[in-house]
């Protein structure tokens, strides 16, 4: 896995030995702990879908019966009959 680095030369240094590389970005435990919250997402957004899929079959609903309920609700809640 190839690792991010940057690069400081230190001209002002005599004696200096060579640049000096620093780590740029995460790593250990908190790398780990980003994976497993983006895996632990990922797992509930699609236990999501899948429940919401599931209970949409279950209760039978179709875009006829969504819009029908939809209109029921605006003509009780406006007064229009």
């Amino acid at each position: 896995m190839p690792q991010e680095q940057y690069t400081h030369h230190r001209s002002t240094m005599p004696g200096s030995v060579g640049p000096q590389v620093y780590k740029v970005g995460i790593y250990g435990w908190r790398k780990r702990c980003l994976y497993f919250f983006v895996l632990l997402l990922m797992i509930l957004i699609l236990v999501n879908l899948a429940m919401t899929i599931w209970i949409l079959k279950v209760m039978n609903f179709t875009i006829s019966i969504h819009l029908l309920l939809r209109f029921n609700w605006l003509f009780r809640c406006c007064g229009m009959s």
